[in-house]
C-alpha cells in the first residue's frame, strides 16, 4: 500500500531584519518512508545548507521534516522545495506574503509669501502600499536640487480589510519662480508611479469694501455687503465679525455669492444679514474679514472695512479701516498698503463731491448777495 505525502512550506517566526531565515518542508501522510528533499533559488541554485530529519511513524503512514539556511535575499525572491517519493514528487515555494498593491491619492497645494519670487508647497501622498517610496519635486520637469528647505514626515499606517496602507507628506520652500511655472510631486513607490502638477500663479491682494447698509422695511431686515474685488488666486473666504466676535449664525444670515472672474483676476460679494430691530438698538461694529494667501499671516493680518451705525443720527454711517487691538501694530501697515489704492480712489471722489459742494454753496451766496443789493437799491422789491 502506497499513499502520497501531504507537503507544507513552514517559515520562522521573528527576526524580520536578519540577513538568514530557516525554512522548513513538512511532509504527512506517507508511505513507505523513503522520502528525499531539496531546495533552489528562483534562479535554479540549489540550497545545499539543509538538514532532513528521520520519518515519525504514526499508525500506518509516515511524517517528515527538512530544515534549510537561505540568504534573506533569495527567500525575497521565493524558493522552491520538492519533496521526493514513489509515488511522485510535489514542489513547494517558499516566500514572503505578498503585499497588496495600492496606489496613492495625491494632493498638491501651493501658497506664496511676500516675496512674489518664492513659493511653499505641500504634496500629500495618502493610502498607498507597501510601505517603500520616495517624492521627488520637479519644476517644468526638472528635479529640484537646491530648494530652500524641504521636509518629508514618516509614513503613518493605518489598517484596513486588505492589510495596513500608509500616507505621508512632503513640504517644499523654493525660490526662483515665475509666473506660470509648474511644480510637480513624482511619488515613485514599488510597482508604482504617479506624480501631480500645480501651477504657480503669482498672488494678487483682494481690495475690500463694505457697502453702505440696505434697510429692508417690507421685512424688517438689514443687509450688510461687503465687496472683494481683484485677487487671484481665487480660493478666498469671507466671514463676519460682530465687536470682534464671529457672528452667530443664529441671530444673522450669511451669504457669499459665486466667483466673478475678468482678465484672469476675481470679485466675490458676502452678505450679513439681521433683523431691522438689532440694527436700530445696538451700537455694534460689524466687520467683514477676509482671508486670502495673499496675505502672509492669515491669523494675524485680517483685511477687514468696518460699520458703525450711531445712536445719535441714524442716518449717518462711518465706513473705516478698523483692526483689532491683538494685532494694531503688526497689522496696520500691512492693511493700509493692501487698501491703498482702493481708498486712493475712494478719497478722491469724496475731494471731488466736497469742491462740488463748496463751489454749490458759494454760488448760492453769491445769488444772495445780488438779491441783497438790488433790494437795497429797490426798496418796493419783496425778498424771498
Amino acid at each position: 500500500l502506497q499513499s502520497a505525502p501531504t507537503v507544507f512550506p513552514l517559515v520562522q517566526c521573528g527576526s524580520e531584519t536578519s540577513d538568514t531565515l530557516t525554512l522548513g518542508v513538512l511532509a504527512t501522510g506517507f508511505t513507505p518512508a523513503s522520502l528525499t528533499f531539496s531546495c533552489a533559488t528562483a534562479s535554479g541554485t540549489n540550497l545545499p545548507d539543509s538538514v532532513q530529519y528521520p520519518a515519525v511513524q504514526k499508525d500506518s503512514y509516515y511524517s517528515a521534516v527538512s530544515q534549510i539556511r537561505v540568504k534573506r535575499s533569495d527567500w525575497e525572491q521565493n524558493v522552491s522545495c520538492t519533496v521526493g517519493h514513489t509515488t511522485g514528487s510535489k514542489t513547494v515555494h517558499i516566500g514572503p506574503t505578498p503585499v497588496p498593491v495600492q496606489r496613492p491619492t495625491l494632493n498638491v497645494l501651493g501658497s506664496s509669501p511676500e516675496d512674489e519670487s518664492k513659493g511653499s508647497f505641500s504634496c500629500f501622498a495618502i493610502d498607498f502600499s507597501p510601505e517603500k517610496h520616495e517624492i521627488t519635486w520637479l519644476k517644468n520637469g526638472q528635479e529640484i536640487t537646491n530648494p530652500i528647505s524641504e521636509i518629508k514626515t514618516p509614513a503613518v499606517s493605518r489598517e484596513t480589510e486588505n492589510g495596513p496602507v500608509y500616507s505621508t507628506a512632503s513640504y517644499l520652500n523654493v525660490s526662483e519662480l515665475t509666473e506660470g511655472d509648474i511644480l510637480t510631486c513624482l511619488f515613485e513607490g514599488s510597482q508604482i508611479n504617479e506624480n501631480k502638477s500645480v501651477t504657480y500663479k503669482m498672488p494678487q491682494r483682494p481690495s475690500v469694501f463694505l457697502l453702505p447698509p440696505v434697510e429692508q422695511i417690507r421685512n424688517n431686515m438689514v443687509t450688510l455687503t461687503c465687496y472683494v474685488k481683484d485677487f487671484k488666486p481665487k480660493e478666498i473666504e469671507v466671514s463676519w465679525l460682530v465687536d470682534d466676535v464671529a457672528a452667530d449664525s443664529k441671530m444673522y444670515a450669511f451669504n457669499t455669492t459665486n466667483l466673478v472672474e475678468n482678465n484672469g483676476v476675481y470679485s466675490v460679494y458676502g452678505q450679513l444679514s439681521f433683523s431691522l430691530e438689532q440694527w436700530n438698538s445696538s451700537e455694534a461694529v460689524y466687520s467683514c474679514v477676509v482671508y486670502h494667501e495673499s496675505l502672509m499671516d492669515t491669523s494675524r493680518v485680517i483685511m477687514r472695512s468696518t460699520v458703525r451705525r450711531t445712536a445719535e443720527n441714524s442716518n449717518t454711517v462711518n465706513l473705516n479701516i478698523d483692526l483689532p487691538q491683538t494685532c494694531k501694530a503688526y497689522c496696520w501697515d500691512h492693511a493700509m498698503e493692501t487698501d491703498q489704492d482702493s481708498m486712493g480712489s475712494t478719497a478722491l471722489t469724496f475731494i471731488i463731491l466736497f469742491l462740488i459742494t463748496l463751489l454749490y454753496s458759494i454760488g448760492t451766496t453769491a445769488i444772495k448777495v445780488v438779491m441783497l443789493l438790488k433790494a437795497r437799491a429797490s426798496p418796493d422789491t419783496d425778498i424771498m
